[in-house]
């Protein structure tokens, strides 16, 4: 557990677009952290023992062990305040936390499932996005039982065309948000970067592929995720994540162990 002394420690996932979110904020933040990633699956039983949960993110800082995106930036707007994430007007700071909360349940759930229903078919896709770090044996093992857990992943996600079609809706929904919420700044919140734009970004990241993301990803320009690029471009949500992405997503603060 983490003390006044140690470094903060993120135990994340590299894939996972709310992982992203509080990776994003402790770069932002330019605060050293130490980063443990895990293989999808096998964080759940990390997650239990450090928080009594099973999902990453996880951060241990200051003597806590705070799960959950939402609830890390928070801690860390608090301990580290500079540069803001949340906006110093108690209006605008609403509506930052209104829009951060609104796309973490409606945007987040569909963007992890438009990206597995396109991406499961294709065994090489799903291990070059989720165990971009197994190699030699692991990997071949992986790639050999990958498809006897296919359908576990699917079910456990409830993946299918129906909530397809539903997660394409909640994508459109999203571009119509952005643009009902876009100020003249180019941020959704008045005229600066703000938690709503980390969030919005962050979460389309799987989707969109951003150059700036610090890990693999292999989905970028796949064939297999041309339909959601096209729905992506037809919301007007592409050029704005990658703007984003371009403008605000600097240096990574991770320090070795």
């Amino acid at each position: 557990m983490a003390t006044e002394a140690t470094v903060p420690v993120l135990w994340h996932l590299k894939v996972s677009h709310y992982n992203e979110k509080a990776r994003w904020a402790l770069d932002y933040k330019a605060v050293p952290h130490v980063r443990r990633a895990a293989v999808p699956g096998q964080h759940r039983s990390i997650a239990a023992k450090l928080t009594g949960g099973r999902t990453f993110p996880v951060l241990e800082l200051n003597g806590e062990v705070i799960g959950d995106s939402t609830r890390i930036i928070r801690a860390l707007e608090h301990r580290y305040p500079e540069p803001p994430l949340y906006p110093a007007d108690p209006d605008e700071r609403r509506r930052a936390l209104e829009l951060e909360d609104y796309f973490d349940e409606e945007l987040g759930p569909a963007s992890r499932l438009l990206f597995l229903y396109h991406a499961l078919p294709d065994t090489d896709l799903m291990l070059g996005a989720f165990a971009p770090d197994l190699t030699g044996v692991r990997r071949l093992m992986a790639r050999v039982t990958f498809p006897r857990l296919r359908p576990r992943v699917a079910a456990g996600f409830g993946v299918d065309e129906e909530s397809a079609a539903l997660a394409f809706d909640r994508l459109r929904e999203a571009g119509d948000r952005l643009r009902a919420e876009l100020q003249p700044s180019g941020y959704l919140v008045g005229d600066g970067f703000t938690v709503a734009d980390l969030t919005l970004a962050a979460l389309l990241a799987p989707l969109v592929a951003p150059e700036q993301f610090p890990y693999p990803q292999p989905q970028r320009g796949h064939p297999r995720l041309a339909p959601v690029r096209e729905a992506l471009e037809a919301a007007g949500l592409t050029e704005w994540a990658c703007e984003m992405y371009a403008r605000h997503r600097g240096r990574s603060a991770e320090v070795d162990a």
